[in-house]
């Protein structure tokens, strides 16, 4: 056999012997674990402002419940028309 004809069945097997050496010995952690880094506070004005009551307990429950108290003053204000005293002429 030459050269390149072995050099083409034998480089797999040492490319997959060299794989699974690798996977087989446990690696030390190359970064040490450390302390996790430490934020300012945001100021004042990056603060997200408190949640408005209508978004509680969920966004669209609150405005459900705000478009039916718009509903109920709607139709509850509402004035039965006067009667109509005389027929209208022309």
């Amino acid at each position: 056999m030459d050269k390149p004809k072995l050099l083409r069945r034998v480089m797999p097997l040492v490319v997959l012997a060299l794989l699974s050496a690798g996977c087989a010995t446990k690696s030390l952690p190359t970064v040490l674990p450390s302390e996790p880094a430490r934020r300012p506070p945001l100021p004042k004005e990056a603060r997200q402002p408190p949640t408005p009551l209508i978004c509680l307990p969920t966004c669209s429950d609150g405005l459900t419940l705000e478009r039916e108290n718009w509903r109920a003053s709607l139709t509850k204000g509402a004035r039965p028309a006067p009667p109509a005293s005389a027929p209208a002429t022309r």
